[in-house]
C-alpha cells in the first residue's frame, strides 16, 4: 500500500515557499530549506529533531541556514569565495578555500547550535571536477561548470565515437562542461599519479569524514552516469579508461553520515543539486509548472516522474533523487556576464545602477544586439568556441545601452531554450515560474514578461513570517498592454536569435590562433 509523503519546499533565490503531497513507497517526511536544501527524514526521526540547516556550496560562495521544524528561521550566514580565469575559457576555484570556507560555517553553526539535535544537508553546483591523489589531496583545482578547456578532447570523442552515444546513455549532450572532455584534460595535464576524479560536495565530504560519497543527483550530472541503470556507465567508462575505483560510491540522497566539527558529532545527509531543488522549491513537482531561472548561469527545467529522451539530443535529464526527474537546457550567459559587466564599467553595484538608469519599460528600443556567450555555450548550439558578440555598436551608444543590452539578452536567450525546450512538455496549460537573484529584479521581470507571457514568482527578499502566508501560492506579472513595445521586443528577439544561429556557426572564423 501506498503511503502518503508530504513535501515542504522553500528556496532562497525564488523567496517561495509551496507545498505538495506526493505518493511514495517511503514514508518519508521531506524538507526542502531556503538555500536549496533538501531533508529526507523517516518519520521515526521527527519526534526527536530540533534544528535542521542546509549547506548549499554555490558558484559564487557557500551558505547555510538554520531552521526549526516549524520553519523559523533561527541563523543565516554566507561566504564568498573566488572565481579564477587563468587562461581563456579557464573557470576554477581553489578547492581549499571552499573547504576553508564550509569550515567557517560549520564551526559557526556548531558554536551556537552544537547542543541542540541538528541536521545538515549537502547541496552543491552541478559538473565540478577535480583530481586527487590517494590521500584526498588535491592535484587540480576546482573546474567547475563554465569551464570549456576541454573542448578539444571534446571534440576527439565526437569524432572518434557518434555523439548520441554518450547522450543516449547519460542523457548528458556530449559538452565541454560535463566530465569525459574534462577527464580526459586532466589525464593529459596532470603528472602525478590520479587516484580518483571527485566534485566539490564529494572531496568537501571527504575531508569531512574520509569517505568518498555522492549523491544520485549529482552523479547524474556528470556525463557518465546511466541514469537508466542506476551505475556509472561501463561503456563510457571503458573509452575514458576508467574503473568504479576511480569514482565516489553512489547512494541516494537520503544517505545520512556522521561527522565532526570542533568535536561534536553532527549528522549529515547527501541531499541533491542546486538545480534540481531549485525546481521542487519553486513548486514545480510535475511536468505543467516550468522554472526559469537566471543566477549564475541561466536554465530552464521542469520536473517529471517520467525519464525522457530528447530525440534531438539538446535537453539533458538529471535525477532530484530516485523518484523524480529534471528535464531542462542551460545557458552560461547570466549574472557571470554582469560580473564581468560591473568590473569593466567599474558599478560597485550593477543591480542599482539598472534600477537608477535604465529606462522604466516600456522603452524606446535601440538597435545594440548583445550574445552573452562568454564562456561558450551550451544549450542550444552546445558550441564551447563561441563567445560574447555587440552586434550594432556604434559612437551614440552610451554605458546605459550597453547594460541595457546585455539586460535584453540573458531575457532572449531564456525565451530561446524556453522555446527549444517546450518541444518535449506536452502540457496544455503551463504555468512559468521564475527562480535567480538576476531574474527577480524588476526590470528584467516586466522585460521577460513581454516576451514570453504571465510569470508567476514571490518577491525576493521576503520575510520568512510573510513568506508562510504565500504558501502554494505566487505573484503574478504580465505586461503585455503596450503592443507596440511589444512588437518592438518580437521583432529585437527574432534578430537576436538571427545573430546568434550566425554566431554559432561561423565564430572559427574570428579564431586568430589557439593560445596555450
Amino acid at each position: 500500500m501506498l503511503k502518503s509523503k508530504k513535501y515542504f519546499l522553500i528556496n532562497q533565490s525564488s523567496g517561495q515557499v509551496s507545498q505538495a503531497r506526493l505518493e511514495s513507497k517511503r514514508n518519508t517526511l521531506t524538507f526542502y530549506l531556503p538555500n536549496s536544501s533538501l531533508i529526507y527524514l523517516n518519520r521515526g526521526l521527527v519526534s526527536t529533531m530540533k534544528l535542521f540547516a542546509g549547506l548549499d556550496i554555490g558558484t559564487d560562495g557557500a551558505r547555510i541556514d538554520v531552521l526549526t521544524e516549524d520553519l523559523e528561521l533561527k541563523y543565516e550566514n554566507s561566504i564568498n569565495y573566488e572565481l579564477l580565469s587563468p587562461r581563456q575559457g579557464w573557470a576554477e576555484q581553489d578547492p581549499d578555500q571552499i573547504f576553508d570556507v564550509v569550515s567557517t560555517l560549520l564551526i559557526k553553526v556548531v558554536e551556537k547550535f552544537g547542543q541542540e539535535d541538528l541536521y545538515i544537508v549537502f547541496c552543491s553546483v552541478m559538473h565540478s571536477i577535480m583530481a586527487v591523489d590517494k590521500e584526498g589531496n588535491k592535484l587540480s583545482n576546482l573546474i567547475i561548470w563554465a569551464d570549456s578547456r576541454g573542448e578539444e578532447y571534446r571534440d576527439k570523442l565526437s569524432e572518434n565515437y557518434d555523439s548520441n552515444l554518450f547522450y543516449s546513455r547519460t542523457a548528458c549532450p556530449l559538452h565541454s562542461s560535463y566530465w569525459p572532455a574534462k577527464i580526459m584534460w586532466l589525464k593529459k595535464n596532470i603528472s602525478e599519479k590520479i587516484d580518483k576524479y571527485v566534485s566539490i560536495k564529494e572531496y568537501l565530504i571527504f575531508r569531512l569524514t574520509g569517505k568518498w560519497k555522492t549523491d544520485y543527483a549529482l552523479a547524474s550530472t556528470s556525463g557518465i552516469f546511466n541514469s537508466l541503470n542506476r551505475e556509472y556507465d561501463k561503456k563510457i567508462m571503458k573509452i575514458l579508461g576508467l574503473t568504479e575505483n576511480d569514482l565516489a560510491e553512489v547512494y541516494s540522497g537520503q544517505h545520512i553520515f556522521e561527522f565532526k566539527v570542533n568535536n561534536r558529532e553532527i549528522t549529515g545527509i547527501l541531499g541533491s543539486t542546486d538545480g534540481a531543488l531549485a525546481n521542487l522549491g519553486a513548486g514545480s513537482i510535475n511536468e505543467n509548472k516550468i522554472v526559469l531561472t537566471a543566477g549564475s548561469s541561466s536554465a530552464v527545467r521542469y520536473t517529471s516522474a517520467e525519464y525522457t529522451h530528447d530525440p534531438e539530443g539538446r535537453a539533458w535529464n538529471y535525477f532530484i533523487d530516485q523518484d523524480l526527474y529534471i528535464i531542462g537546457e542551460a545557458t552560461n550567459g547570466a549574472g557571470l556576464v554582469f560580473d564581468w559587466l560591473k568590473n569593466i564599467l567599474s558599478y560597485d553595484d550593477i543591480k542599482k545602477f539598472s534600477r537608477e538608469n535604465l529606462p522604466q519599460i516600456p522603452y524606446q528600443g535601440n538597435e545594440l544586439i548583445y550574445i552573452p556567450t562568454m564562456m561558450g555555450e551550451r544549450a542550444p548550439s552546445y558550441n564551447e568556441k563561441t563567445r560574447g558578440f555587440f552586434y550594432g555598436l556604434s559612437l551614440n551608444h552610451s554605458r546605459e545601452d550597453l547594460v541595457l543590452a546585455v539586460y535584453e539578452s540573458i531575457a532572449f536567450h531564456l525565451k530561446l531554450i524556453y522555446e527549444d525546450l517546450k518541444r518535449l512538455n506536452n502540457c496544455e496549460q503551463i504555468e512559468i515560474i521564475m527562480t535567480g537573484g538576476l531574474g527577480l529584479t524588476d526590470h528584467f521581470m516586466k522585460l521577460l514578461s513581454y516576451l514570453i507571457g504571465e510569470i508567476k514568482y514571490i518577491l525576493d527578499r521576503i520575510s520568512y513570517e510573510d513568506l508562510l502566508k504565500y504558501l502554494s501560492d505566487y505573484k503574478t506579472i504580465k505586461n503585455k498592454t503596450d503592443p507596440d513595445f511589444t512588437s518592438y521586443l518580437d521583432s529585437k528577439y527574432q534578430h537576436f536569435c538571427k545573430v546568434y544561429q550566425h554566431l554559432q556557426e561561423n565564430y572559427e572564423v574570428f579564431t586568430f590562433s589557439n593560445k596555450t
